[in-house]
């Protein structure tokens, strides 16, 4: 039985890896011709620019991102449940070679990047902070949590907080790190 090879999602998986370990001025489409055994002009035959491909390669993240939230949604029936879920996620990239989320990498270059991409990188953050928002509120509403300031500044805190969380783990290399700061955070607003 013969395989067919499709190649667009090949580079953009090879392009999503690279971004998560070096950042965006960090890798070059030499690096993912090699890694895929591919020439450079088969990448610039899907993605003419390398701002084209990391475009392509957010706005998935960004989708599968979100649809993975809406799982949880569906599944989870306490905001702790949801929160847990919700970290988990942010920790499922530290455990696979402590890369770090798309969007957390991207953010620290986020100067250098044109209008588009910083676009899709503010998408993925509001994203996330309304999908935090409404488990908080709704958390708050239930008497689940409990936390002085309001709903929106809560989750604005929280996103804060699993970037840094991911960095610092990373950074120790100690996955650990991250476990035990989100599981003070959970403890904090969990009455």
């Amino acid at each position: 039985m013969i395989i067919k090879r499709n190649t667009l999602q090949e580079i953009m998986d090879t392009g999503l890896i690279l971004v998560q370990e070096r950042g965006y001025n960090g890798f070059s489409y030499a690096d993912i011709a090699d890694a895929i055994g591919i020439r450079k002009a088969s990448i610039h035959y899907h993605f003419p620019s390398k701002q084209d491909l990391v475009q392509a390669v957010l706005r998935r993240y960004r989708k599968e991102f979100m649809y993975k939230l809406q799982q949880i949604n569906d599944q989870d029936p306490s905001g702790k449940q949801k929160l847990e879920s919700f970290f988990k996620l942010y920790r499922e990239t530290l455990e696979n070679n402590t890369k770090l989320c798309l969007c957390s990498m991207m953010a620290a270059e986020l100067n250098s990047f044109p209008t588009e991409i910083r676009d899709e990188l503010n998408q993925f953050f509001k994203a996330n902070t309304v999908w935090v928002h409404d488990v908080l509120e709704q958390g708050k509403s239930s008497g689940e949590f409990s936390f002085s300031n309001s709903a929106l500044g809560q989750a604005k805190t929280l996103i804060a907080f699993v970037q840094g969380a991911q960095l610092l783990s990373r950074t120790s290399g100690d996955i650990g790190y991250y476990d035990s700061l989100v599981s003070g955070y959970i403890s904090s607003v969990v009455q």
